[in-house]
């Protein structure tokens, strides 16, 4: 591999030259030129352990999910990985798996390996831990949860408000029985989506049959259970599904009765799946901008980390999109 002394000397000039180019500095154009032809004839690549040993960074940053096994999550992770690997940064990964108890030792472990900075997912602020994100001389992102530190930035979706303008549409379609399967209400998204649910119903003064919510425990097992539980009341005509997993047990219970979607039954979900464009008809889902996402937090996490005088504590929110298909229909 080349070295930046071998670049300087084969585009003429200064091994300062060759570092102040690299660094983004303003050269003269015929030394910015030479300097380029030569770093691209050389196939030249930075050490970036060097160069942060000189900056005192580690170009690496943090992010601490809870399930890195979800659709949401992995598609989350490969575009901030993306993104990072285009700015010259290295993702270090780390999970807490629903356990928040961890939360304090991870966070331990990614101060230790001195990353730059942090995006978090899903931290309560109620967890034992949030006092070490409050206290972090870094960059931090909360990222689908709010934390309200004066340090940390977070960035939401819009999950009640989605979830409320779809149901309104199922709800004016004429159906006066939905069946609901949310999530634990033990995190800040799964009471979102649910207040959406409640939110829907009163804005269009209706009132809400609670025999049909029923909870699962984000598995598919646990949707196929509660969709079972909703057939068996005997008179549901819609069913909205708050989580991919769950969904799909859902799917699997209106099939194995050999219910038609969209005749027999009308179906909806939370998060876009591949397999939702392949169903006859097409499932109407909430599809969350993953990628959209994913570059916003990666792309803010680096701005704060250039440039440390950019204050935190900001929110940003970005919207679902409501994909309505032929899965719901008229009453």
């Amino acid at each position: 591999m080349a070295t930046i002394q071998e670049v300087a000397k084969a585009a003429g000039v200064s091994v300062g030259s060759v570092s102040r180019y690299l660094n983004g500095h303003k050269l003269r154009p015929e030394n910015s030129e030479r300097i380029r032809q030569a770093i691209e004839k050389m196939n030249y690549r930075e050490n970036p352990w060097a160069k942060g040993l000189k900056s005192n960074q580690s170009y690496s940053i943090g992010v601490l999910m809870n399930n890195m096994q979800s659709h949401f999550s992995s598609s989350v992770v490969a575009t901030i990985e993306d993104v990072f690997e285009q700015e010259g940064y290295s993702t270090l990964l780390s999970g807490y798996r629903d356990d928040a108890e961890q939360i304090g030792r991870k966070l331990e472990f990614l101060a230790s390996r001195t990353v730059d900075g942090l995006i978090v997912f899903g931290a309560e602020q109620s967890w034992p831990g949030m006092e070490q994100i409050a206290a972090m001389d870094i960059p931090v992102i909360s990222a689908i949860t709010p934390l309200s530190f004066p340090k940390v930035d977070s960035i939401l979706l819009n999950n009640r408000k989605s979830t409320a303008d779809l149901i309104k549409r199922i709800i004016q379609q004429g159906h006066q029985k939905i069946g609901f399967i949310a999530a634990p209400q033990i995190d800040y998204v799964a009471r979102e989506r649910l207040a959406g649910i409640y939110e829907a119903f009163a804005e269009l003064g209706e009132e809400i049959d609670e025999r049909c919510i029923l909870f699962g425990d984000y598995s598919r097992k646990s949707g196929f259970q509660a969709m079972e539980e909703l057939l068996a009341l005997g008179d549901i005509t819609a069913v909205f599904v708050c989580n991919y997993n769950m969904s799909l047990g859902a799917l699997e219970s209106i099939h194995q009765h050999e219910l038609k979607i969209g005749t027999d039954i009308s179906f909806a979900s939370y998060d876009y799946f591949e397999a939702s464009d392949v169903f006859y008809p097409k499932l109407t889902v909430i599809k969350q901008p993953v990628a959209a996402f994913g570059a916003l937090a990666a792309k803010r996490i680096i701005e704060r980390v250039k440039d440390p005088t950019i204050p935190g504590g900001q929110q940003f929110m970005l919207e679902n999109e409501i994909l309505w298909r032929d899965s719901i229909c008229q009453r």
